[in-house]
């Protein structure tokens, strides 16, 4: 019988760290690994078009920060914290901080993991409220299936096809509207994780946005498809970097069927090792600031 990999496995990137050269030139499966706490662990994450990409990932095995001990939320929050602090004084950016609770989306075996993606700190509430509503339509949330020639498209990808090409025809019947962004705010941002409990254990998914401003963060039980938060911080990038949008425009030229928001598709390596790099080197410098936190959390820096 075939066991399904588990890779974002605590003890590989223990094992892989202590193996890997410094500096690190290749990244390879298990060795991103920049610092651990007590019941946490922080690598680089796959896919970094943005500065200092980090995911904040349980060392239990459990499927959503929804299920967290509630002793070890205010690990977490320090965590947050801490990363915030090493984007604004390395890169000068926000942080937008975002989880896809119960979405098993790392090869069907999944474990709790966060993500924290830096933006411009040009960036206002209109960016962000903008690009959370240009994903939702992209996705066609909550559009729950079209009726065309007697058929019943369910399926995300015919329901793109259909909609963009006969959405003014009275041949189609869609049934449901696009939501945005004031449609999906349906639980407490600020009682995450522990609000999502009694949704979870009922096999209910859910999406953790938090932009640092009430109006643009949400925390929804609407099932978006993995990858949510990362195409929303993506589309920040392309409005406000003027030369990501255009590098952006020629990889789409090459390869127009590919979606470079989609970690599987670019990982964007140098990028990757440099955030491992910068990070041990910045959080070095934290540990004063930090102490009785490092001590109370046992944080290392690897």
């Amino acid at each position: 019988m075939n066991s399904v990999k588990d890779q974002l496995s605590w003890e590989q990137f223990k094992i892989h760290s202590i193996k890997a050269k410094k500096p690190i030139k290749k990244i390879s499966e298990f060795n991103r690994l920049i610092a651990h706490s007590k019941n946490f662990f922080l690598i680089s994450g796959y896919g970094a078009f943005t500065d200092g990409y980090i995911l904040i990932i349980s060392k239990d095995f459990i499927p959503s920060y929804g299920l967290t001990k509630k002793d070890e939320i205010n690990e977490v929050k320090f965590l947050i914290r801490l990363i915030k602090n090493f984007i604004k004084k390395k890169y000068d950016r926000k942080t937008i901080v975002f989880e896809h609770g119960m979405c098993a989306c790392i090869g069907g075996l999944d474990r709790a993991h966060l993500h924290l993606m830096s933006v411009s700190k040009n960036c206002s509430q209109k960016h962000v409220k903008d690009s959370i509503n240009k994903v939702l339509y992209n996705r066609k949330v909550g559009v729950k299936y079209i009726e065309y020639n007697n058929y019943k498209l369910e399926n995300l990808h015919d329901i793109n096809q259909i909609y963009e090409s006969h959405k003014s025809s009275d041949k189609i019947k869609i049934v449901g509207d696009i939501l945005k962004i004031k449609d999906i705010q349906n639980l407490p941002v600020k009682e995450w994780p522990m609000v999502t409990l009694n949704h979870i254990t009922k096999g209910g998914h859910y999406v953790f946005f938090d932009s640092g401003d009430d109006e643009t963060s949400f925390l929804t039980t609407h099932n978006f498809q993995t990858q949510f938060g990362r195409e929303v911080v993506f589309e920040l990038e392309k409005l406000l970097d003027k030369k990501f949008n255009s590098e952006v425009k020629k990889m789409e030229k090459l390869n127009p069927y590919i979606e470079v928001w989609r970690w599987q598709n670019y990982m964007f390596e140098k990028k990757v090792i440099k955030t491992i790099s910068d990070a041990q080197k910045i959080l070095k410098t934290l540990n004063k600031e930090y102490l009785e936190e490092f001590k109370k959390y046992q944080f290392e820096i690897i």
